[in-house]
């Protein structure tokens, strides 16, 4: 029974170790060059590269508010804000707080915080689409160039090459 786990664990060990080793054992790198983190600006042959991010942000027209027109206003902006929010998620990324407090084998108290900031410029808003029971969704566009400087694709902004969808 020890002479199979020790022959099972050299088994894992060694094809753990080929597998890492990549194509320097045969003499040939199918992987490509090291520096390519977005391929398809390499096959272009250029260096800069448009990605396009799409979100949908969602919105609910408050129970408080006073007439029809100010409930669909206020979803259409809330699903517009919401969608701003999930671009920063996106590209800049959120700062996650969490805090929780236990004692005697049970969770007394639970907390998480989201906070995430970002400039964004460029946004399209492409639809807004009104559902059932007030919810309002806004879809949404941003296009963000890219550039290659040295093995690393840098964000430049808009760009000049960009034409509207």
């Amino acid at each position: 029974m020890k002479r199979n786990l020790m022959m099972w664990v050299l088994f894992a060990v060694v094809f753990f170790l080929t597998g890492c080793a990549g194509g320097y054992l045969s003499g040939s790198n199918s992987a490509g060059p090291s520096g390519s983190v977005l391929g398809l600006a390499e096959k272009d042959g250029g260096a800069n590269q448009t990605v396009t991010f799409e979100v949908t942000g969602k919105g609910l027209e408050p129970e408080t508010s006073i007439t029809k027109g100010e409930a669909i206003i206020m979803a259409e902006r809330a699903a517009i804000m919401d969608g701003y929010r999930q671009f920063a998620e996106k590209i800049h990324g959120v700062y996650v707080d969490a805090y929780m407090k236990s004692g005697y084998g049970t969770i007394n108290h639970d907390m998480i915080k989201t906070n995430t900031q970002s400039w964004l410029r460029g946004v399209e808003l492409v639809e807004i689409r009104h559902g059932n029971h007030g919810i309002t969704e806004a879809i949404m566009h941003l296009r963000i160039n890219f550039t290659k400087q040295g093995m690393v694709w840098w964000p430049s902004g808009l760009g000049s090459n960009i034409a509207p969808m």
